[in-house]
């Protein structure tokens, strides 16, 4: 009997819910936000989506190699905007992913994304590297939590990006 009741309760919450298949994805997420910082010479990005695309306070951090090792630089997204925003519009930019593992619990993501930038205006090629982004779910969004990245180097090429160490 509780079964019986219990059923017509449980597909009225199903109806009521929205699918899941029309919730963002954590990879949508990440397309987006490649979308967003890329553009030709004088294209203002869109700081605004950029800026839906975080959670409040998140962090932004590069590791960046040097001769002594590695240095960190952490950044919050207005940080960001205000570093890179300028360089972004003089050059042009184009990021693309080359390859994505995305591993999900729950309402987490953890998302490797490697990745290749270049010069919008002559194509070179001035940046690949990995992304290494931890994404939530905000409602129907995935949003990033943090995002860190290093450029790669001889030692850690991206052809290592995905290796078990």
């Amino acid at each position: 009997m509780k079964i019986t009741l219990l059923a017509p309760a449980a597909a009225l919450i199903a109806l009521s819910a929205p699918a899941f298949a029309q919730q963002s994805t954590p990879g949508e997420t990440v397309q987006t936000l490649y979308g967003v910082i890329s553009g030709p010479v004088g294209q203002e990005r869109d700081w605004d989506l950029f800026r839906q695309l975080f959670v409040d306070g998140a962090r932004m951090t590069i590791v960046a190699p040097t001769a002594e090792g590695e240095r960190l630089i952490t950044m919050s997204t207005e940080d960001y905007i205000e570093r890179a925003g300028p360089n972004l519009v003089e050059n042009g930019f184009t990021e693309i992913e080359l390859e994505r593992r995305t591993y999900t619990y729950g309402g987490m993501a953890t998302v490797l994304s490697t990745y290749e930038g270049r010069y919008a205006a002559t194509g070179e090629v001035v940046a690949v590297g990995l992304n290494t982004l931890v994404l939530v779910r905000d409602g129907a969004d995935w949003k990033v939590a943090s995002i860190a990245w290093r450029p790669a180097d001889e030692e850690w090429p991206v052809s290592r990006a995905f290796e078990a160490e």
